[in-house]
């Protein structure tokens, strides 16, 4: 394994923001890329969250890196690997999320906090795994308010779950580096506080799975120099980066963009799997 190197301030990157002139776009699950002629590819400077004077945190930039050593993860990585359906849970994922849901609670202060049945496991294009997600390519947000609500609902059935009465409810969301470091494809990160309800381009992301056929509402974004990058290089196995996927008090005016971004200052980078999960927390 390659040494980490975190001292360098910044990397720059080519991000593949939506054309300015775009209101709307559609995209198929089965192609999970957008073809070239949607994007504007500009340079952007991503800083380095390991060297900042002050790290980004979640009251403020909407996202935090956490120490969170994982029993899961250590001993039943391939478990989290394995392919399973939209609503079908492993033994291992339902183990994380046991793991996972004390340390959410605790970082928010919420009265309950519950699981997404949506996690998914991304694999770099280097694995040239098929059958499995990659990386996203973009600058999005997976939910809005709408979609939100749709979410909560549904996430409420499937834990059986019966909440008093609450006046908030956030939906947080973890990255978990299942590969070792120097990832390939480390995840930036966008201040949401940089981003203005004017830069969002609805995203409409059809799903067929022999177990559904639904129509999610996602995000991406068009470019802004007001937008503040940020990333976290050689993330560990018992690491999580844990952002604000939405927050009912905030709405649609706070945005957490993110993106896959290609780290070149490795020789030989690790290609990166990483698991991701969701989990909503309720408030008084």
């Amino acid at each position: 394994m390659e040494a980490p190197t975190q001292a360098q301030s910044h990397l720059t990157a080519k991000l593949p923001y939506l054309r300015s002139d775009l209101d709307l776009l559609h995209v198929e699950f089965t192609a999970r890329i957008l073809g070239d002629e949607v994007f504007e590819r500009l340079e952007t400077s991503i800083r380095n969250g390991r060297i900042a004077d002050v790290p980004p945190s979640l009251e403020r930039e909407g996202f935090q890196l956490v120490v969170h050593p994982s029993a899961t993860v250590r001993d039943r990585t391939e478990e989290l690997k394995a392919p399973g359906g939209l609503l079908t849970q492993s033994d291992a994922l339902r183990a994380y999320w046991a793991e996972t849901i004390p340390l959410i609670a605790r970082l928010s202060g919420a009265r309950d906090v519950l699981p997404l049945h949506a996690s998914t496991v991304r694999f770099s294009p280097a694995l040239k795994n098929d059958k499995a997600m990659t990386p996203a390519g973009w600058p999005h947000v997976d939910y809005d308010t709408p979609e939100s609500e749709v979410q909560l609902k549904e996430t409420l059935e499937l834990n059986q779950f019966d909440p008093a009465p609450y006046s908030r409810y956030v939906m947080y969301q973890c990255w978990h580096v299942l590969s070792e470091p120097p990832q390939d494809i480390p995840l930036a990160m966008c201040d949401g506080r940089t981003v203005s309800v004017d830069d969002i381009v609805p995203i409409e992301y059809h799903m067929k799975t022999p177990e559904r056929d639904v129509t999610y509402q996602s995000s991406g974004a068009r470019f802004s120099d007001r937008h503040c990058w940020w990333y976290f290089p050689d993330m560990t196995r018992e690491e999580l980066l844990v952002f604000i996927g939405f927050d009912s008090a905030l709405g649609d005016s706070f945005k957490t963009l993110h993106v896959g971004i290609r780290d070149e200052s490795h020789e030989r980078p690790v290609p990166r799997i990483s698991l991701e999960t969701r989990y909503f927390a309720l408030f008084d």
